[in-house]
Order: structure tokens, then C-alpha cells, then sequence
């Protein structure tokens, strides 16, 4: 798994929790760099260690839960030592990842502040972190910018296919279902029309992440206390493959799911997904930083066999 496809896992997670986080502005104003807790997080890494194997190390920490010390590092080196990723991309995008939102937010900002071309990812991750923060017009602002600079062909389609993935997502936290819909329909037309030089057997896969997300639109309307009781299969397109969930429903109720599946960085998202949706009878679950492919694709499979499941 590629860094930067660790990081896209990441992208809509604030999505759902924005009204929790603070007001932006003032929480990058009372920001300090690096934080108060920088020194107590101890780390025996080699720092001397070059970057591309300390990478791989930082996104084994992620995956493991140690945000901080991945954090740390991942400053160490960009800042302090100056020897992190050529292009200081990933700098941002472990700050995100390791749940430092108001960090990234301004890193990733002032990295798009000359509004450079191709940088599409940057963008989508701004426009997340955006969301996050209820800044949804902020959000869309920033994908239009996107819109404006996409990479040159042959990329420039899978550019446009991303972008207007993510303003399906804005769209859906802003609760406005149809322009989100309208997004996802376009970005689900265009992601298998791209003429990209490699990668082109994923394409089918980046549009079935997002038929998941608009199927999932409609997700409130199923009434669970109303289905059969009995055992049922769905599938949904994980990062790595497809995972199954097999469901067992009882008396109106959700008694136990099981999955199948073979994502190696879920931070937690396979174990604790099915558990909320037994305790909640719902399928609406917390987002879980750095896994919200995996999140998505748990949720499109109980869905799926939920709807096998019918009704009374």
C-alpha cells in the first residue's frame, strides 16, 4: 500500500464529526508547533535512518494506534532535519493521519496557498479537513480550485473523477443529498473513461467506492426492526478487496456480524465498526481515522445483506 494510498483512506473522515471540533480560525490561532506534548512522547527510533525505510515505520506506528510518535517523526524529519519526503508532501498527510487536524489543516493550506497545478490530492485532503471543521463553503471553495488546476492529460480525467468524488462528499455533510448525488453519478461516469498510462485496472474499483458512498445515501431508509430473521451475506469493495460480512438478525434485531476480508492497515475500523452497528442497531457509525474505505466497504456489506434480509 502506497503512502499516499493510506492517506486518500483518510480523506472524508471528519465528514461526520465536524460539529465536535472547535472553531478553526481560533484553534489555528492558539495552534503551537510542535505541540506542548512533542517532548514527553519518547521514540528509540534512529532518526538517522533514511526516509524511505523511516516512512515505512511511521506508517506501521499509524497502524498501530501510536499517533503521536508517528507524528513526531514524521516532524523530525520534515522540519527539524529537513530530509523527509522530497516534495514535503507526506508531511501533512501524517499530521492527518495521526489525527493532528488542526495541524494538517494549516500545512496543507499554505502549501496550496500559490494555487499549484496538479496537486489534486492536497486539495481533496484540504477539503476534507475543511469539512471536518464545518467549513463546508471553504470546502467546496477549495475543490473548485481543484477543478481549476488539474494535472495535465493524461491524469487530467482521474483528476476531475477525484475531485468531484469529494465534492459528493462535502455535499452529503452539508446535507444537500442531490448535488452530492449528482457528484457521485458524474464521478461513477467519469473514473472508467480515464486514459491513465498505468492503474487502469483499479478504475472499476475507485467507481464502485463511489456507487458505495451514493447507495449509502439511502441507507436510513432501512428499518431494521422490520427485516426476516436469519443469516445473510453482502459484500463491499474494501481498500485491498472485496470484505463480506455475514449477518444474523433475530427478532428485529442485529445479533451478530462476522467478516471476511483482508485490509492490512484498518486501524481498528473491522473490529470496531461491526460492534457499533450490533450496539446501535444502525448502520450510522463513527468515523475511524485512516480507514474510511474500510469503514465504507463494512457498512456497504451489512447494508447489502441487510436488504437481502427483506421484510416482514
Amino acid at each position: 500500500m502506497s503512502a499516499r494510498g493510506v492517506a486518500v483512506l483518510a480523506m472524508a473522515v471528519g465528514l461526520a464529526a465536524g460539529a465536535a471540533e472547535p472553531k478553526l480560525d481560533e484553534a489555528i490561532k492558539a495552534l503551537k508547533i510542535p505541540p506542548e506534548w512533542f517532548d514527553e512522547v519518547k521514540s528509540d527510533y534512529n532518526t538517522q535512518t533514511p526516509w524511505k525505510d523511516a516512512r515505512l515505520h511511521i506508517r506501521k506506528l499509524l497502524g498501530e494506534g501510536k499517533l503521536r510518535e508517528a507524528v513526531k517523526l514524521t516532524y523530525i524529519y520534515h522540519v527539524v532535519q529537513k530530509n523527509g519526503s522530497a516534495d514535503g508532501h507526506e508531511y501533512p498527510m501524517y499530521l492527518f493521519l495521526g489525527g493532528e487536524y488542526v495541524w494538517a489543516t494549516k500545512v496543507y493550506a499554505e502549501r496550496l496557498a500559490p494555487k499549484p497545478k496538479g496537486a489534486t490530492f492536497d486539495y481533496n485532503a484540504l477539503a476534507s479537513l475543511y469539512s471536518r471543521f464545518g467549513e463546508h463553503a471553504k470546502a467546496v471553495q477549495t475543490l473548485q480550485d481543484a477543478l481549476a488546476h488539474l494535472p495535465d492529460p493524461p491524469w487530467q480525467i482521474n483528476g476531475r473523477a477525484t475531485v468531484t468524488d469529494k465534492l459528493g462528499d462535502v455535499y452529503a455533510a452539508m446535507g444537500d443529498l442531490d448535488k452530492a448525488r449528482e457528484h457521485y453519478a458524474e464521478a461513477i461516469r467519469l473514473f472508467p473513461t480515464s486514459n491513465q498510462p498505468y492503474g487502469r485496472h483499479l478504475l472499476h474499483r475507485h467507481a464502485a467506492k463511489t456507487q458505495t458512498k451514493l447507495d449509502l445515501l439511502n441507507r436510513a431508509a432501512l428499518d431494521i426492526t422490520k427485516l426476516k430473521d436469519g443469516t445473510y451475506r453482502g459484500a463491499g469493495v474494501g481498500y485491498v478487496e472485496e470484505i463480506t460480512a455475514t449477518v444474523a438478525v433475530k427478532g428485529g434485531k442485529i445479533t451478530d456480524i462476522r467478516l471476511q476480508h483482508k485490509e492490512k492497515i484498518d486501524m481498528g475500523a473491522t473490529t470496531s465498526v461491526p460492534k457499533q452497528i450490533i450496539e446501535r442497531q444502525s448502520l450510522a457509525v463513527d468515523a475511524v481515522t485512516g480507514a474510511t474505505v474500510t469503514v465504507q466497504a463494512i457498512v456497504q456489506a451489512v447494508y447489502e445483506a441487510l436488504r437481502k434480509a427483506g421484510t416482514k
